[in-house]
């Protein structure tokens, strides 16, 4: 487990009065720094805990803090009671203005959420290309510190696995089209392991499976720990891969370039599949450099079987500077982005213009393809003018490219056979409210 000093823990009273959730909890508690008690709540408290505790307060861009720190940690547990839409409607009753994932883990609810990317109900389907399906979430918040992000403050995690796993069968069990399954978009679920003990459960229970995989999305290097597990292969790791200067300057608690790489050769020598996205790629002044002695390495210390691009993005220019310092970038896209503000004001591919990403993801495909020929270079949550530009290069379409996290993107394979749009089916799974 990481080093942390959070400001506060809390517990809800689900955690605490039952045995084993309490073992979790007080094994994370005497790992941290400085020895700290947990405040113990009901549901019945989360208005004051959010509005004079301000246990959100901390849920800005990290850069733009005077100081960043450890977030406070708030363990709870998942209530399988088909209660959501009731809970969240307490909690606007409460003048609660709190959303989304964050609302979900305080209630206890959304360990199985529906993404329907490219589907009829994409508000955003016509401006990037994903795939629909089913994700995996047990966690939400992050210790990292990463200039860009605004999911820093607060660290809320469940703590019943075994609960977890029994509905998640069921779940799997419905949707036979889907293959893999991303394991958390909204934290880094290696930080607080081994000590919480709920991603080694998860990581064997799918080495029971077959033909079904997992898929975690990290930028630690907190593996030595899950090595000797019993994944029996159906377990995939993506790193978000960065750059020394970003990964150091801007990713400030992660892994370095080095440590992510190295740790993605220890999972590989122990069986895990690895795979790479260069997500967010920000073109520091000496981007191209740093890029290819990047990507010399990865290669030089594993076999990927897939790598994701993606250009920094998401967001004007002016709330870039905010977040980022801009002296770290490239002045001649730090000029194009400001040059291009009315170019992509209608795309969620800001604030970069078509021609500086094309330019990025032509450097960084360039060179993947000096060391290997052949492995499977795709383009992640870019929007379709950017696949009808590079996808003649990449070897794909935006319907057959093989990704980094997609539900069908099982190891080693080259192309999808199958429409993703076409073959995703939300099914009901029976007693229970998934969403």
């Amino acid at each position: 487990m990481y080093d942390l000093s959070p400001p506060a823990i809390f517990a809800h009273e689900s955690v605490m009065g039952h045995a084993r959730y309490r073992q979790r909890l007080e094994r994370v508690l005497s790992a941290l720094t400085e020895p700290i008690a947990p405040t113990v709540y009901r549901d019945e408290d989360l208005p004051a805990l959010i509005n004079e505790q301000q246990i959100l307060a901390n849920r800005v861009p990290m850069g733009t803090l005077d100081e960043i720190s450890d977030p406070a940690l708030l363990f709870n547990t998942f209530r399988f009671d088909g209660r959501r839409e009731k809970q969240q409607e307490w909690l606007k009753s409460e003048s609660i203005k709190v959303g989304g994932h964050a609302a979900n883990g305080l209630l206890g609810y959304g360990p199985f959420v529906w993404f329907p990317a490219n589907l009829p109900e994409d508000e955003h389907r016509h401006d990037k290309v994903c795939r629909p399906c089913w994700r995996l979430h047990f966690q939400n918040g992050c210790i990292h510190r990463c200039h860009y992000c605004g999911v820093g403050g607060l660290l809320i995690t469940m703590v019943n696995i075994e609960d977890y796993i029994e509905n998640l069968s069921r779940l799997i069990a419905a949707h036979p089209w889907q293959e893999t399954y991303l394991f958390e978009d909204d934290a880094d679920v290696l930080c607080l392991e081994p000590e919480l003990g709920c991603l080694g459960p998860l990581i064997e229970f799918f080495g029971t499976l077959e033909d079904r995989y997992l898929i975690i999305h990290t930028k630690s290097a907190n593996v030595d720990w899950m090595l000797d597990l019993d994944h029996n292969g159906k377990t995939i790791i993506v790193w978000s891969i960065a750059a020394p200067t970003q990964s150091r300057a801007l990713e400030p608690r992660t892994g370095t370039t080095q440590e992510r790489i190295k740790a993605a050769r220890k999972c590989q020598e122990a069986g895990y599949v690895v795979r790479y996205k260069f997500k967010p790629i920000i073109p520091v002044a000496d981007w191209r450099q740093e890029a290819s002695d990047t990507i010399r390495l990865l290669f030089e210390q594993t076999s990927p079987d897939v790598i994701s691009l993606c250009c920094f993005m998401w967001m004007t220019v002016d709330e870039m500077r905010r977040r980022i310092d801009a002296s770290l970038l490239d002045p001649e896209y730090v000029e194009a982005a400001e040059s291009a503000a009315d170019e992509v004001a209608d795309t969620r591919a800001k604030p970069f213009p078509e021609w500086v990403r094309a330019e990025i993801y032509e450097h960084h495909l360039s060179e993947i393809r000096r060391w290997d020929p052949d492995v499977p270079v795709s383009l992640s949550t870019e929007n379709w003018a950017m696949w009808q530009r590079l996808g003649p290069k990449l070897g794909f379409t935006a319907v057959n490219y093989v990704c980094g996290c997609g539900p069908n993107s099982t190891p080693w394979r080259r192309r999808l056979e199958a429409n993703p749009f076409r073959i995703a089916k939300k099914c009901a799974v029976g007693r229970f409210e998934l969403m």
